[in-house]
Order: structure tokens, then C-alpha cells, then sequence
């Protein structure tokens, strides 16, 4: 760590002679930084898309007939309350809580 080496230098010792690692060490710290908010940045799109993911699966309308099964219990729906898996399968709420 560049600032722990800053700490042991004699303070009587020239910038001239440590220019060099003073150079070399602001540099470093700007690719650090700058490389960790490229890596925020993506992980932040990321973030955003997999939300977006959710909300297009949390909004989506399902539409229960009489023909409508759970795909875990093959039995008809009594009620409006089901899951839908991302594949599209309909489960009563009971039924997903099992499998998972």
C-alpha cells in the first residue's frame, strides 16, 4: 500500500528522489479507482437489467380457464392465487412452495 510507504520516508529526504515512485504510485491510484468504477458501473447495468427481468415476470397477466392445471399438481385452480415459473408454467402457490 502506497500510503503505508509514504509514512516510513524521511521527511528530510528530496521530492526530487521520490518523484519517480510518486509518479508511479498517483497513477496506480487513478487506474485503481477508475477500474473499480468501470466495475461499479457494470454491476450497477447489470443490477438494473435483472430488475428489469423481474418486473417484466412479476407483470405479466395470466389468464386461468377451467382447462388451467398446476404443472406441480395437476389440479384446477379454485382461485386466482398461482406462480408462473420463468418457463411459463402455472402453480398454485402451495405447490411452488414445495418445489423450492
Amino acid at each position: 500500500n502506497y500510503s503505508e510507504v509514504y509514512k516510513v520516508l524521511p521527511r528530510h529526504w528530496p521530492i526530487s528522489l521520490i518523484e519517480p515512485f510518486v509518479y508511479r504510485s498517483l497513477g496506480c491510484q487513478a487506474h485503481e479507482y477508475r477500474t473499480s468504477r468501470i466495475v461499479k458501473g457494470l454491476r450497477e447495468l447489470e443490477w438494473a437489467r435483472m430488475r428489469a427481468d423481474r418486473v417484466g415476470y412479476t407483470r405479466r397477466i395470466v389468464k386461468l380457464t377451467s382447462g388451467t392445471y398446476c404443472a406441480f399438481c395437476f389440479h384446477p385452480f379454485s382461485d386466482s392465487n398461482c406462480s408462473v415459473a420463468t418457463s411459463g408454467e402455472v402453480y398454485h402457490t402451495q405447490c411452488i412452495s414445495q418445489i423450492t
